[in-house]
């Protein structure tokens, strides 16, 4: 449940809530469970606040400094959080139907059986995030980087990783039925239960793959 002094704050306009962050360094707002459904946050401090359970369906967060908040099942339907620092943040059971993540940092996030199925989601960094059991089918990931993340459990069929850096990533158990590898970055990638053979690759790729004895 939401701090009610924290609430007050948000409520009374960027302004005042602006001037409690600077007057409380350190504060971890706790905004969980609130309304802020088609709000204006992009002028907002906001870095490790508690969004859990709130509803932020059709704010804007553009370019707003997230890391590390919490967004654990809250409703991000049609929020654009385009070019927003995501550093460390949860959107683990969060509700994204249609949101704005271009140009967004999701380094070292979680977002845990989130459903992002037909993002336009290229470029952006998920260096060493957590996607476990997400529903990511028929996105595009062109040229994203996911070092070091973890998609086991995924549902990754049709989805696009055009030229994506998948080194190191971690996809046991994911389902490719249809997933495109051109010219992705497949080095040292945990491919553990995966039938590779349902992917959508040329015959370089293949012949590539069993060759590092994946295929």
């Amino acid at each position: 449940m939401a701090y009610s002094q924290h609430v007050k704050c948000i409520m009374e306009g960027l302004d005042t809530w602006n001037a409690w962050r600077n007057n409380t360094p350190g504060s971890l707002p706790d905004l969980s469970g609130t309304d802020l459904s088609g709000k204006d946050l992009r002028q907002a401090q906001l870095v490790q606040t508690d969004f859990s359970n709130a509803n932020l369906q059709n704010s804007n967060l553009q370019g707003v400094d997230l890391e590390h908040c919490n967004f654990f099942g809250a409703n991000l339907s049609n929020a654009n959080l385009a070019g927003a620092n995501l550093c460390g943040a949860d959107l683990s059971h969060a509700q994204t139907l249609n949101i704005k993540l271009d140009g967004a940092c999701l380094e070292g996030a979680t977002l845990n059986n989130v459903i992002l199925r037909g993002q336009l989601l290229g470029g952006i960094n998920f260096r060493n995030a957590n996607l476990f059991g997400s529903d990511l089918r028929d996105a595009d990931f062109t040229n994203a980087d996911f070092t070091g993340a973890s998609l086991a459990e995924a549902c990754l069929d049709v989805a696009s990783f055009y030229k994506a850096n998948l080194s190191h990533a971690n996809l046991t158990g994911v389902s490719i039925k249809g997933t495109i590898f051109q010219e992705a970055c497949l080095e040292g990638t945990n491919f553990q239960d995966v039938d590779l053979r349902e992917a959508a690759l040329t015959f370089k790729e293949k012949m590539k793959l069993k060759f590092k004895g994946k295929l």
